[in-house]
């Protein structure tokens, strides 16, 4: 048996420095060869969004560096254990760095769980998913986001079984110990416990979180984030994000644009980013979905961003709203990086004026949606009844939310289309043939 540990730690974390070892224990009295990556200590890239592990190198990330050695401990390893703070009711962003860059343990083509799309494995292992989460103070709403991020992690990621434990309060190296423990139990049981539960059921335990009271003056300077890491200009989340600036503008509100691909991976960046946000009061997070949740580099600019308020004697008023997308065609994938928007808000104060989720992102493929046809010709409407609250300082009315969620094909074509484009690309690249090859398993 070989297990992949992986300590998203931030900083000096005592409690996740000792799950480290107790997990290590109790996988090696198991006999598990295991393979340990303390995720601060690796310099790793940030996923750039590309696709081409799929396309290009199929099953190899194109850049060489510790990120790509962790993807082949994942393909090999019968279980993964991520240790991690729940941050906004997710991962931090250390851990979720090594996350983003596994795509390619996936194919790129679409399968169907419970009636929901999903990508198909590449690997035929079916790995077991753990997770120790650490937090200060118990907070249901938090916990309950991480676990539906687990379980959707662990059906995307074909797991036979996933667990997590959640420790907080104050340390006690005894009950820490034994929940590790008893994790490892859980995960390497055989035979393992029934999967994961129908999807419906799953989304069901993601808490709500209701947008807040009609209270705040209308914003004087709304700051969109651009959380894809592609290149300026072709990503949908720039397209989405600058549809909305546009007519907050024409609304006479002052414009800023950040990308968090600039930002983030600096101190000095990072640096930046929270002095322009202090200086306005309409945060618009406009983002793409990655591995179920928010990429690293948002993460690690909403980190910033937090600890940045939570410095200040009083933090000045702001709030904050979301468009996420993803390329599934079923919007409700984007659920979990809403919930975890609404999260940061509640942590740093600010007032949470909801998300627009978008599936089958890649349809407006980063073009102006005056050209991007008429599947989402109900968009622009959408925005503009968002602009008009978000202008007033409200928030987001529901029905531009259902408009966002409305499929923009059929799911059938939708999937037929997409399947058909990664088979294109790999032909037109020269890689057909070696679109479902396995490297990791084939080298190793």
């Amino acid at each position: 048996m070989r297990a992949l540990v992986l300590n998203g730690a931030i900083g000096l974390d005592s409690t996740l420095t000792r799950c480290e070892a107790y997990v290590v224990r109790a996988l090696e009295a198991r006999g598990a060869h295991v393979d340990v990556r303390r995720m601060q200590e690796i310099p790793v890239a940030w996923c750039q969004g590309c696709f081409e592990c799929w396309t290009h190198t199929p099953g190899i990330c194109k850049v060489d560096d510790a990120g790509r050695s962790i993807a082949e401990a994942f393909a090999n390893s019968d279980v993964l254990v991520c240790l991690t703070p729940i941050t906004f009711g997710g991962y931090s962003s250390e851990l979720k760095k090594a996350l983003d860059r596994s795509l390619g343990v996936l194919l790129p083509f679409f399968s169907r769980i419970d009636g929901e799309v999903h990508h198909a494995p590449r690997y035929p292992r079916h790995l077991a998913i753990g997770v120790v989460a650490t937090m200060e103070h118990p907070e249901a709403e938090a916990e309950t986001t991480l676990r539906t991020l687990v379980t959707r992690n662990a059906i995307n990621f074909s797991a036979a079984v996933h667990a997590v434990a959640v420790l907080h309060g104050p340390s006690d190296e005894t009950r820490e110990s034994a929940t590790c423990t008893a994790l490892i139990d859980s995960l390497t049981t055989s035979p393992p416990p029934t999967g994961h539960g129908h999807i419906d059921d799953v989304d069901r335990l993601l808490p709500a979180f209701p947008c807040a009271g009609d209270i705040a003056v209308p914003p004087r300077r709304a700051l969109l984030l651009v959380g894809s890491a592609k290149p300026r200009g072709i990503s949908t989340s720039e397209t989405l994000g600058h549809e909305l600036l546009a007519r907050l503008a024409a609304r006479g509100i002052a414009t800023t644009t950040r990308w968090v691909q600039h930002d983030a991976h600096s101190a000095h960046g990072l640096a930046a980013l929270t002095t322009v946000v202090r200086s306005h009061d309409l945060l618009v997070v406009a983002t793409p979905l990655y591995i179920d949740t928010l990429p690293s580099l948002v993460i690690r600019s909403l980190e910033a961003i937090a600890a940045d308020r939570r410095s200040l004697a009083t933090a000045p008023p702001l709030t904050v709203a979301m468009i996420v997308n993803c390329g599934f065609p079923e919007a409700r994938h984007c659920s979990v990086a809403s919930a975890s928007g609404a999260l940061f808000a509640r942590v740093t104060g600010a007032r949470w004026a909801g998300a627009l989720q978008l599936g089958g992102g890649g349809t407006v493929g980063g073009r102006p949606l005056r050209e991007a046809g008429s599947v989402v010709r109900h968009l622009p409407d959408a925005l503009d009844k968002a602009c008009a609250m978000l202008a007033e300082g409200r928030a987001i009315p529901p029905d531009s939310m259902a408009a966002f969620r409305q499929p923009l094909m059929p799911t059938a074509l939708y999937m037929a289309v997409g399947d058909a484009g990664w088979l294109w690309t790999a032909a037109h690249e020269g890689v057909l043939t070696k679109l479902w090859s396995r490297p990791f398993t084939e080298t190793s």
